[in-house]
C-alpha cells in the first residue's frame, strides 16, 4: 500500500458502462475467438492443477511437504514464463508464442501420466507446465490490445473473466472425468481441450489476416 501511494499516480475512474457495452467487443469474430483461446486453454491448463495432489501422488508419495515444494516449483516457473514471453512477444510477435506455449503444453499434458511416475522427468514436466502455462497469458494480452487499443481495459477484464471461467470449467469437469477414468490420465483430457485452444488461435489469427486484407491499416501480426 505504501508502495503503491508513493509510486504510482492517481487514475481517474474510468465511466461506468452497461453491460450490454461491456460484452460488445465479443461480436467482433477475432476477439470472441481469442477470449475461447483463453478459456480452452486454461480449463485445460487449470484442470491438472485443480486435483494436482491427486495426479501426482506417485511422486509425493502422499507427502504435503513435498507436494507444497511443486507448487513453489511451478510458481517459479509460471513467473519465469510470464517474464519470458513478454521479451519473447517484442521479438516474434504474439501468434509464435501463443502457437509455441499450446503446442508444447499440449505435448506436456499427453505426456504427464507417465513423466509424473518418476521425481525427475515429474518435476521437469512441472515446471514446463508453469512456464508454457503462464507465458501463454502476456501473448494473449497483447493480441487482444493490438486488435482494439480504445477499449484495452475491458478487453484485459474480458480475458480475465475468461482465465476464471476456464479455471471454473476445469474443476467441474475434472471431477466428473475422474469418476470414469484414473485420475492419473485427467492431464489428456486437459491436453484435449489445450488442443482445441489451439485451433481457436488458428482461426483467430485468420480472421486478423481477413480483417487486415480488407482494411490495410489494421496490424496482421497479432
Amino acid at each position: 500500500m505504501i508502495g503503491v501511494s508513493l509510486v504510482l499516480r492517481t487514475i481517474p475512474t474510468p465511466p461506468r458502462i452497461t453491460l450490454r457495452e461491456r460484452l460488445r467487443p465479443l461480436h467482433d469474430s477475432r476477439i470472441a475467438l481469442t477470449l475461447l483461446t483463453t478459456l480452452f486453454a486454461y480449463g485445460g491448463l487449470l484442470m491438472v492443477y485443480t486435483y494436482i495432489g491427486l495426479t501426482l501422488d506417485h511422486i509425493t508419495k502422499g507427502n504435503v511437504g513435498v507436494l507444497a515444494g511443486i507448487l513453489f516449483l511451478w510458481g517459479v516457473a509460471a513467473t519465469a514464463g510470464n517474464l519470458l514471453s513478454g521479451r519473447l512477444v517484442d521479438r516474434f510477435g504474439s501468434r509464435e508464442i501463443i502457437n509455441g506455449a499450446l503446442i508444447v503444453a499440449a505435448i506436456n499434458f499427453a505426456a504427464l501420466p507417465w513423466t509424473s511416475a518418476h521425481m525427475g522427468t515429474g518435476l521437469v514436466s512441472v515446471a514446463i507446465w508453469g512456464i508454457s502455462g503462464w507465458g501463454l497469458n502476456v501473448p494473449q494480452q497483447h493480441r487482444l490490445v493490438t486488435l482494439a487499443p480504445h477499449v484495452a481495459p475491458l478487453l484485459l477484464a474480458l480475458n480475465n473473466t475468461a482465465l476464471y471461467a476456464g479455471l471454473a470449467c476445469s474443476g467441474l469437469l475434472g471431477g466428473i472425468v475422474i469418476l470414469v477414468i484414473d485420475v492419473h490420465y485427467l492431464s489428456l483430457v486437459g491436453s484435449a481441450s489445450i488442443f482445441v485452444a489451439l485451433v481457436m488461435a488458428e482461426l483467430a489469427h485468420i480472421r486478423i489476416i481477413q480483417r487486415a486484407s480488407a482494411q490495410p491499416r489494421e496490424t496482421a501480426d497479432v
